[in-house]
């Protein structure tokens, strides 16, 4: 027997993921303005310079501090859940 779920409760939230040089997986964090950040970040790989991000997501990672020259890309991924 399948299972029928209420479309109507699924909603979509946008994380950024931060690929770094010395990390394996990826940090995956969630913000009001992904967007912003997303291309805050973006625009950071593209010209080279010493700034150091420091961000307070909305998730299970309260607080994150990297290097830019840390940073080897950045991604965007969108993400169902039941409201």
């Amino acid at each position: 027997m399948t299972q029928q779920y209420n479309t109507s409760n699924i909603k979509i939230k946008t994380a950024v993921l931060v690929f770094l040089k010395n990390l394996a997986a990826p940090l995956v964090l969630y913000f009001d303005n992904p967007l912003e950040i997303y291309e805050e970040l973006k625009e950071a790989i593209n010209t080279p310079s010493s700034k150091v991000f420091e961000f307070e997501p909305n998730g299970p990672i309260k607080k994150i501090c990297v290097q830019a020259s840390q940073i080897s890309s950045v991604a965007l991924q969108e993400e169902q859940y039941f409201a």
